[in-house]
Parts: C-alpha cells; structure tokens; sequence
C-alpha cells in the first residue's frame, strides 16, 4: 500500500528494507495525531494507538504479523454517552508485488464467471505499490473493520415508549385530525 497523503497515520516501510528474518516494527500514534485517527475512524476519542509488526521477506513477497492495540472512547447508541473501549486486533496479511497480485487476481477474471467459496483458500497478495507498503494505512484499516458499528456501554438498555399504558402512538392522533374527532 502506497502512503495515503491525507492519512493521518502513516508509516510507510521500503521493501528492501525489511530483512528475511523478519524486521520488528512498533508504531505509536502521536498525541497530536489522536484527533484526526478519531475523526477518521468516527470515534469520540483516540486515548491511545500502537501497532507491533513482524515484517519478513522472501524474495519480493512479504509477510506480515502483529497486534494493534487501541484505547478509545465511542459513543452508545442507546444514551449517545461515550464510554471507553479497549481493542487488541490481531493483523496477518501477504504481500506481492503489484505485478504480481494483479496477475493472480486477473488470472481469476479471465475465467467464466463461477462462483466457489473455498474456506480454507489463502486471501490473495496485496500489491506492492512503488516498493513501499505504508504500515500506517494498513492499522488504520484493520482498526476501522474492528470497530463495533453498534456499540452500546455496558448495561445500557433500549426503553421503548410504545409499551406503556395509556401512551397514545402519533399514527392514533393523525387518524383523530383526519376524522375531525
């Protein structure tokens, strides 16, 4: 993945830099930078963001492996109140030149149409854009997909107001207007 200028984490990482043992990576997002992960990830608060990577290369492949860990505070959809949430996401991907990625992701599209889902088949590479895989992009991308899109704080519960007596619904009150009651 090639740096995102607007991105307001980025960390990106030349290929020939990461040796074939594997290269230890730790990102730790910046106090000025919190504000914008969370508006970008539509949170009330980022409090805190670092992502630890093992990165190894075979050849021009590479492989990737580590954990984003994240506090923050999000608001629940019940009382709109914010409250804090701690996530430790796990993070596996492979990547392949972009040549490479392409080539087997059209191998695929020169084929008739014929859909099959195999469960145990390996995601394809992800491209190599430029010799440069922008670690940044790739936390800010696996923390979004790890985020509730509901999330409710603990013991909030929904109470609903048509279940009380003698509430009358809105539709009721319509109909009395329109029957000129």
């Amino acid at each position: 993945m090639a740096p995102d200028r607007a991105s307001p984490l980025q960390h990106p990482i030349r290929v020939e830099t990461i040796r074939p043992r594997g290269t230890e990576i730790v990102i730790r997002a910046e106090e000025g930078q919190l504000p914008a992960v969370a508006k970008l990830l539509g949170v009330v608060r980022v409090e805190s963001l670092e992502a630890r990577y093992t990165l190894s290369r075979n050849g021009e492949r590479v492989a990737l492996e580590g954990r984003i860990v994240v506090g923050l505070h999000q608001a629940c959809v019940v009382t709109l109140d914010p409250f804090p949430v701690r996530l430790d996401v796990p993070v596996k991907l492979d990547f392949a030149p972009g040549e490479d990625a392409l080539a087997r992701r059209s191998e695929r599209d020169d084929a008739p149409i014929d859909i099959e889902v195999l469960l145990n088949e390996d995601d394809p590479p992800e491209p190599i854009t430029g010799g440069v895989i922008d670690l940044g992009a790739i936390t800010l991308e696996f923390l979004a997909l790890a985020l509730d899109p509901y999330p409710r704080k603990p013991g909030a519960q929904f109470q609903s107001a048509a279940g009380e007596a003698g509430a009358e619904s809105p539709f009721a009150a319509l109909a009395k207007l329109k029957r000129g009651d």
